[in-house]
């Protein structure tokens, strides 16, 4: 054998030999980098679902105050005129004085869902700020902002039926809602939703209704930030307490 080829034969063994030997350093090499790949993936999915939890309701998986606050943010940053109602249900502490909290509870899963869907259709967003209040937020193109809202509360005021102890039942909710509009050059999220809290103390004096804000409309001193309508003082909510035990 010539001493070329004793050489390229040295060589070529050689080559076969260190791949044979780094062979298992390779496998451990790509196991790992598939285990730190799937911790990754992990990591990431765990960020995800935190990141959805920290801007949804838990019960209704509705955005809650800090998404809405966040889209209004980024319309406001765009000078889109905006339309924010605060939506409020009717006699919903008697629903869940009269059936328990866990039918309220789905009372408030079938509000959010038409509210959801209702928001859509119209481009919008609705959102869950705290109890039985809600948000929705729509282009305020329009100029009678208060004419979708309208139509929403038709909507959330068809029967639902509601499953109790003691079997299925047949409620018909009613919402009231207050109106602020943004009209794309001032204003924050807590100043409209400010305004739409003193028109909706205006529209729970007829329950179902609905009224837009205006510069003249003041919030009674005794009133609070969620006065009667929060805790059920209004004189009309007495009376019907006491002839409407059993409908919702």
């Amino acid at each position: 054998m010539s001493i070329l080829a004793a050489l390229a034969a040295t060589a070529t063994l050689g080559f076969y030999l260190g791949r044979v030997s780094v062979r298992p350093t390779i496998r451990a090499l790509r196991a790992e980098i598939t285990r730190l790949d799937a911790r990754v993936a992990t990591l990431d999915a765990l960020l995800r679902v935190a990141e959805y939890a920290a801007g949804h309701d838990r019960l209704t998986c509705l955005p809650n105050r800090t998404s809405a606050t966040k889209l209004f943010t980024v319309r406001a940053l765009l000078s889109w005129p905006t339309i924010v109602a605060l939506i409020d249900l009717d006699r919903f502490k008697h629903t869940n004085d009269t059936y328990g909290h866990h039918v309220g509870d789905d009372l408030l899963r079938t509000i959010a869902e038409r509210l959801s869907l209702a928001a859509k259709e119209r481009d919008g967003a609705a959102a869950r700020l705290a109890g039985d209040e809600f948000a929705v937020l729509l282009n305020g193109g329009d100029p009678d902002a208060a004419k979708p809202i309208a139509e929403i509360l038709d909507l959330l005021a068809k029967p639902a039926t509601l499953l109790t102890h003691d079997g299925e039942i047949t409620v018909h909710p009613t919402a009231s809602a207050g109106i602020a509009v943004f009209d794309g050059t001032y204003g924050d999220f807590d100043t409209l939703l400010g305004q739409a809290d003193i028109a909706l103390y205006q529209a729970k004096r007829q329950r179902g209704s609905h009224r837009t804000y205006l510069p003249h409309m003041r919030m009674p001193h005794n009133a609070g930030r969620h006065g009667p309508r929060r805790h059920d003082q209004h004189p009309a909510d007495r009376d019907e307490q006491l002839d409407g035990e059993g409908t919702a």
